[in-house]
């Protein structure tokens, strides 16, 4: 029960923590990295990625099996990143026994108080607000998955080097192995494990070696090399034989150098500050761009990093001048090290986002955890030392003890809160324009939130807003062109969108919102280029490939109709209207049993609607096959019993029957419900007859 307990601790206070988010919608590159991901659409789509490295394949699968499980509902996805997070914090957990075990060979006694510092390092992880955003955030989950792999491959490389005694290794080639191929995993999850060589190299150095550096890298250089190979590799295929490698993430209007003294103020401002006081978290840091060494931020930044290194640098002097293994200085090159992939030179999209600290957050949890023990153990060598005032000393270890205890509770109760942030879209984007009100993206974002709601009036107003802070922001522009088309008013949108577009010209939205109001204006011709020109710059846009779909079939061009619902059909194999598209197409080509095949697959996926039914039953008529007909037409009826051409086509199959009674009730049915019909002369003559 001893061993289980840290176990129920930690699972506890990560769902107290996170509970409340298993509801939460899904947010931002969701919309895009799920919603609009056609290899997440069912298992059997699993070998279009899997061997996609680029892709991070083992994050797409995720996600695939969150489909099969869910669809589109979001609390198995939550449940995932949560189970993930809690995985990560046992990991923690086993680090700092680990980190423990080499401190205990040589440590004092007194130190033994140590013990508790993996479990409050793991526990102060859990709930703390900075990990929200990789958590509660649904496509953040690469960050925790990298995690999980390179927590993996530390424990299991450590396991396979170390002997019990230090300085004497001995090689398990099998566990080595299995960090080798942790590693590997990880760098299909996310390119931040690409640091673990250094991590693997400090951890050694700090924890297990007790020799100074020159004479480290004399004994270690086989490893050292390898691990630099290893590194040298993963940078070397994610750049150059990769899609999405290093240096095309970046920027068109941030260089190199830009960047970097950008990430000299991110560091301590961002990152180290929200570490140690978690508030106004937001998904959009107002962090402005630095361009030269004159900028107030920078110097700042290298200030602080300053007084950051120097501390680094007088913890590890000590350590090796006392002989005594402590885990601050490590936990402290762990933050800088593994922020190092997206905080260095390469420009990324955004200079700053909190989830990148998921990883870094472990250093920082050790040093807190560690900082925490040793003021207990500090307070209780004090008591020793002091034979009077036993009641005082006893209040202040008691205080000790409620001081971890507040900082959990204002770590959780912080965690919590920011979760109601992330509750929606309105939510989350109202929050970070509060927050950044001269940033330009959340009014953008928020407008898009409000749109979805149906809310046109209000997304109008945050895209105008979006405007005034860069009137040439092509996103707004283009959702204002969006938001007219749906609101009828065809010259706005239009003119919007073709504003959007001189901005830039492959923004795929833009051409697939202009296309639908030139289709809705019937310039049909230019309604075909511009869904042409979506489907260019985005040979995924779904809804261009199936509104072409529907024009081309509107305009006869029958063999574009039935290329483009094909394609439409690859990605969304289990929808209904695509397939009464295709086999419309096919039934106006005059290929009838395709058209059979496709109307009676949208039946399959949806047995509410009616259209597939009719043009089914009308192939049956036409092919001479009235009882089949017949059963589609009742069908049809029972469902909708006041659709007009349906009682006709019923009346017209028991004329042929000779049922004069039942086909005399069905055509006076079309006549009451369409009493002005183009036939109803005909009709009221057969009537008359039968009479």
């Amino acid at each position: 029960m001893k061993k289980t307990l840290p176990y129920l601790a930690m699972v506890f206070l990560v769902w107290l923590a996170y509970g409340n988010t298993l509801q939460h919608s899904f947010h931002f590159d969701d919309i895009t990295q799920i919603l609009e991901k056609p290899w997440i659409r069912g298992l059997d789509k699993i070998p279009d990625f899997i061997f996609s490295y680029s892709q991070r394949p083992l994050v797409i699968l995720s996600f695939n099996i969150n489909y099969y499980i869910s669809g589109f509902k979001e609390w198995s996805y939550h449940v995932f990143n949560i189970t993930f997070h809690i995985l990560v914090v046992f990991l923690i957990y086993r680090l700092g026994k680990k980190i423990i075990s080499h401190i205990f060979e040589e440590a004092e006694s007194k130190y033994n108080a140590f013990n508790k510092m993996p479990l409050l390092a793991a526990l102060i992880f859990a709930v703390h607000p900075l990990n929200t955003q990789a958590v509660t955030y649904i496509s953040s989950r690469s960050s925790v998955l990298a995690t999980i792999f390179y927590l993996i491959a530390i424990i299991l490389f450590f396991e396979g080097v170390c002997a019990k005694k230090r300085e004497e290794l001995k090689i398990n080639y099998f566990l080595v192995s299995g960090a080798v191929i942790s590693f590997i995993i990880g760098l299909l999850c996310k390119l931040i494990v690409i640091s673990l060589p250094a991590i693997l190299f400090l951890y050694h150095y700090y924890f297990i070696s007790n020799q100074n550096i020159k004479t480290w890298i004399k004994g270690q250089w086989k490893w050292v090399l390898g691990g630099f190979c290893l590194l040298a590799s993963a940078i070397l295929y994610k750049n150059y034989f990769s899609i999405d490698g290093l240096l095309r993430a970046s920027i068109v209007n941030l260089t190199i150098w830009e960047y970097f003294l950008t990430q000299i103020g991110v560091i301590p401002l961002e990152y180290l500050r929200k570490m140690l006081f978690p508030f106004n978290l937001t998904i959009e840091p107002a962090f402005q761009v630095i361009h030269d060494w004159k900028s107030l931020v920078l110097i700042s930044g290298i200030f602080l990093l300053g007084i950051f290194s120097l501390a680094w640098i007088k913890l590890s002097t000590l350590q090796r001048q006392s002989k005594k293994y402590s885990p601050e200085a490590f936990g402290l090159i762990w933050i800088l090290i593994t922020l190092s992939p997206s905080s260095s030179f390469v420009p990324l999209l955004d200079v700053s986002a909190e989830h990148r600290a998921y990883l870094p957050l472990v250093g920082f949890s050790t040093v807190l955890a560690s900082l925490l023990i040793r003021l207990q153990i500090f307070i209780e060598e004090s008591i020793k030392n002091n034979t009077k005032g036993i009641c005082d000393n006893q209040k202040i270890l008691r205080l000790s003890g409620a001081f971890i205890l507040l900082i959990m509770a204002s770590l959780l109760i912080g965690t919590r809160e920011r979760n109601k942030v992330w509750e929606n879209e309105v939510s989350l984007w109202s929050d970070a324009k509060l927050k950044a009100p001269l940033v330009v993206r959340p009014y953008n974002n928020l407008g898009e939130a409000y749109d979805k709601l149906g809310n046109y009036s209000m997304a109008i107003a945050e895209f105008e807003a979006a405007l005034k802070l860069a009137p040439n922001y092509f996103y707004a522009l283009s959702n204002l062109g969006n938001i007219y088309g749906k609101k009828k008013e065809y010259a706005r949108a239009i003119s919007y969108t073709k504003k959007a577009l001189q901005q830039k010209r492959d923004y795929a939205p833009g051409h697939y919102n202009l296309a639908k109001a030139f289709h809705m204006t019937g310039n049909t011709k230019n309604a075909i280029e511009s869904y042409e020109a979506a489907i260019q710059y985005n040979p995924y846009f779904e809804e261009a490939f199936f509104n072409l779909g529907f024009l081309a079939l509107e305009l006869k061009q029958l063999k574009k109709s039935v290329d483009n619902f094909k394609i439409f059909l690859k990605m969304q194999p289990n929808h209904p209207k695509a397939h009464y598209g295709l086999g419309t197409s096919y039934a106006m080509m005059g290929n009838h049993e395709d058209a059979k095949h496709y109307y009676e697959n949208a039946i399959t996926y949806d047995s509410e609607f009616l259209s597939p039914y009719i043009n089914l039953a009308n192939i049956h008529m036409a092919s001479g096959n009235l009882v089949e007909a017949k059963n589609l037409l009742k069908i049809v009826l029972l469902k909708n019993p006041s659709l007009p051409g349906v009682h006709k086509n019923l009346g017209l199959i028991f004329m042929q029957e000779k049922d004069i009674a039942s086909a005399t009730n069905h055509f006076k049915e079309y006549l009451r419900i369409m009493p002005m019909a183009p036939d109803s002369l005909a009709i009221k003559s057969f009537l008359k007859k039968q009479k």
